[in-house]
């Protein structure tokens, strides 16, 4: 029993090092690729508003660029990681402190989530022209709740104040976020953001990402609606001004931000609607997919597969030295290793120290095992070598350790 416990927790602690390891590296990219992002917002994007909104799906893959071989072939990526790689492998406070700021800040976001779901439970449903929504009775913003059960939110004070096409244009908007999967995004950039915790800023322009997309969801909705911007900006100003407490259920929210500087772009984007060609956007739209996905394969396919399986055969002595043997063909020919036994030739293992001069009465055999990236892997087996045993083929049984499921758990992962 205390052995497989102290097996689970080396195998954690290598799992803590090698993901405190890759995503460390993420956390810088992710400030080059902020910087990108927020410099194409203000400049080239700033009045295309699904490309703006479109150009956050790079964070998308940026949590995977953590095991590209470049940090192990550049001399310059060697020297600019090497001491975060160091850090994590000899401090046990680095990898675990990370560990640690990535719970902390899921739990944060989870508790939040939570909050909203509970805040949610106990509405009661309102047939609003055939489509089912949740009414409360606090003052908030409408929002939409719940990634596979949507769930349509709204204030009892604005159903019982707006006309039923005006309430209808409302439930259209959060429809909207549903179907652009503006809920799934949200969900996602909690992710990235929680496990890139130590860039704090990825939390700050969370408002950001949101705004753009809200943006869109106003222009994708006007158009479905058929209504003018005029009606749908007058609609927005009646609903804020309805509403004059704080949100008490943060979310895709018809009238999400009370800040001056925001509400007025956002009300002049609205203002300046322009009716466009579904087929154009669809085709943008299927440009930055295909765009996303061919950084992703490019990163995949430049990476360390999860697990390489390591060929090489070691000699240990007694005294836990490592025995460097020149003649790796000839040691590769005398040493067989099978499914649960090694075979030894005893004569030519003999014929190898005595070329080196190399002077051992017994000895380790060190194989198997499998490699994640440079300096990190796992599994691997032994056999104990007395060569005072008769001369000829040894045949030396052992338990295989790359069989074992927390060695298979920890290639995968």
């Amino acid at each position: 029993m205390l052995e497989t416990g102290r097996r689970i927790l080396e195998y954690l602690d290598c799992f803590v090092v090698y993901y405190s390891i890759q995503f460390g590296r993420c956390v810088l990219f992710s400030f080059a690729a902020l910087a990108v992002v927020l410099i194409l917002r203000h400049t080239c994007f700033k009045n295309r508003i699904f490309l703006k909104g479109m150009c956050w799906a790079v964070f998308l893959v940026i949590p995977f660029v953590g095991r590209l071989k470049l940090f192990y072939q550049s001399s310059w990526m060697i020297r600019l990681f090497w001491w975060w790689n160091h850090a994590c492998m000899k401090s046990a406070w680095v990898r675990y402190g990370y560990l640690a700021g990535m719970l902390v800040t899921a739990a944060v976001i989870f508790i939040r989530r939570r909050r909203v779901k509970n805040f949610v439970t106990g509405m009661k449903r309102w047939d609003l022209n055939g489509h089912e929504v949740w009414v409360g009775d606090f003052s908030f913003t409408p929002f939409t709740t719940g990634l596979i059960r949507n769930r349509v939110v709204l204030p009892r004070v604005m159903t019982e104040t707006f006309l039923p096409e005006d309430l209808q244009l409302v439930y259209l908007h959060e429809q909207t976020h549903i179907h652009l999967g503006h809920l799934w995004l949200y969900f996602l950039w909690d992710i990235g953001r929680s496990l890139l915790w130590m860039n704090p800023f990825l939390t700050l322009c969370t408002k950001a990402v949101r705004q753009d997309l809200e943006e869109i969801c106003d222009q994708v909705t006007i158009q479905k609606s058929g209504r003018s911007a005029y009606e749908y900006g007058k609609l927005l100003l009646n609903s804020m001004s309805l509403i004059q407490e704080a949100s008490s259920a943060p979310g895709a929210a018809f009238a999400e931000t009370k800040e001056y500087r925001i509400t007025k772009k956002r009300f002049n984007r609205i203002a300046g609607f322009r009716p466009y060609k579904r087929q154009k956007v669809f085709a943008v739209c299927a440009a930055g997919i295909v765009a996303v996905l061919g950084l992703f394969c490019l990163i995949h396919g430049n990476s360390y597969p999860n697990y390489t399986e390591d060929k090489e055969i070691l000699i240990l002595s007694d005294e836990g030295k490592f025995v460097e043997i020149s003649d790796k063909t000839a040691l590769y020919s005398a040493i067989e290793i099978g499914r649960d036994e090694v075979q030894v030739d005893q004569k030519a293992m003999d014929q190898i120290f005595g070329e080196q001069q190399i002077q051992l009465d017994s000895y380790y055999i060190l194989f198997g095992g499998f490699i994640k990236m440079p300096g990190i892997g796992g599994g691997g087996n032994a056999v104990y070598v007395d060569r005072n045993q008769k001369d000829g083929l040894l045949r030396l049984p052992y338990q295989n350790n790359d069989t074992r499921f927390l060695t298979l758990l920890f290639k995968w992962i």
